[in-house]
């Protein structure tokens, strides 16, 4: 067996031409992609905004400027589109698991079968014969939408003195952010969680092979290993901020890739997107609170890092998918009303609700490494 050195290591890996790692160049071009045009394309994002996290927040017609009644708005279409604009910078769960409406709380659809269209058959015809039936089948994926809510409410004495401050869409707009940082956790766990990844799109590293000065670490073959498993281009990578300081630590990965493009020294999310040819490298810094805990932790683990393949359109496989039914603005709905036994003036009190099922749609349309971190 050739035991490579970490010379060795680092000349077989050098990225070529266009800085993109040999072999997820040719995996591109597997898939009819030109590893080329990716490059240039990831170069181009560089060059201007970069990559785009989060929709520019729209100006907010429905707090007016010389508004001092805080029940001025009370309206449910209004605070429905309140519940549906409201979002914080760090939201990322609609790109890794994009949304698709549907009419029904349970059900399925249906996508092309891509496995029928790889089988081998017989078509060999004859003269009389009748043409060869070519095999042909559908993917169905099932959903079962689970309502999901939260209320809060406001003193009415407190809004007598801050009128400003809190009103019917203000308290919605908070609501709706705790409801959809919900959906964030939910999506975090999906992505993490290596038995949603088909068996040979996962990497668990022993020890040793962690990517952060691991003895035996070999982070190309993981990366290899795992583009080389998916069924589709790789689109996106996530992981914490923890995994990616494993990543920069790597001693091999500086190396490579100290010869990218405006490198200088410190190995960059832009340069390891460029290098494994994956468009969307995303370093989560998002902080929660998990259940039954006191302390705030990362959203994402620290040693994982999670590869996948997404397609916003509902027609297309991607890894996963988020259902959500149809109704109110986009599917938030929300209900506002007076409770008068609440507090010395009462309160106004206001639920924010949706119906959704995060689905795994494709599990060989991602690939999963774990343990990346000592």
């Amino acid at each position: 067996m050739l035991i490579k050195d970490a010379a060795q290591r680092r000349r077989s890996n050098a990225p070529n031409t266009f800085g993109m790692n040999p072999f997820a160049a040719e995996r591109l071009q597997s898939f009819g992609v030109d590893p080329r045009d990716v490059a240039e394309t990831h170069r181009a994002r560089q060059r201007t905004e970069g990559r785009r996290r989060a929709p520019v927040q729209p100006a907010n017609p429905i707090v007016q400027e010389h508004s001092i009644d805080y029940r001025d708005v009370t309206t449910r279409e209004i605070l429905q589109q309140a519940a549906l604009g409201s979002y914080e910078a760090e939201f990322l769960a609609e790109e890794f698991a994009p949304s698709a409406f549907v009419d029904q709380v349970k059900g399925s659809v249906i996508l092309e079968d891509s496995t029928e269209e790889r089988r081998e058959v017989e078509d060999t015809a004859s003269s009389r014969g009748q043409s060869i039936e070519a095999p042909s089948a559908v993917l169905t994926v099932n959903f079962s939408c689970v309502g999901r809510s939260l209320g809060d409410h406001q003193s009415r004495s407190d809004a007598d003195r801050a009128p400003m401050l809190m009103s019917m869409t203000r308290l919605t707009e908070k609501t709706a952010r705790k409801l959809k940082r919900q959906h964030e956790i939910r999506v975090m766990r999906k992505l993490t969680t290596a038995t949603n990844y088909a068996s040979a799109n996962r990497r668990a590293l022993t020890s040793g092979y962690e990517w952060n000065n691991g003895s035996s670490a070999d982070p190309f073959a993981d990366m290899q290993a795992v583009l080389g498993a998916m069924y589709a281009p790789a689109t996106h990578a996530v992981m914490s901020t923890e995994a990616w300081q494993a990543v920069q630590i790597n001693d091999d990965m500086r190396a490579v890739l100290a010869s990218q493009i405006n490198n200088k020294g410190t190995l960059q999310r832009e340069d390891f997107a460029a290098y494994w040819g994956i468009p969307n490298v995303v370093v989560d810094e998002q902080r929660y609170t998990a259940l039954g805990a006191t302390t705030q932790s990362r959203l994402y683990p620290a040693g994982t890092l999670a590869i996948l393949h997404v397609s916003a359109n509902p027609l297309m496989r991607t890894f996963v998918r988020h259902f959500m039914l149809r109704g109110g603005a986009a599917g938030y709905t929300v209900l506002a009303w007076f409770d008068e036994d609440l507090g010395s003036k009462g309160s106004d009190r206001v639920k924010v609700s949706y119906d959704g099922d995060l689905v795994v749609v494709d599990d060989t349309y991602g690939g999963i490494i774990t343990g990346l971190r000592q």
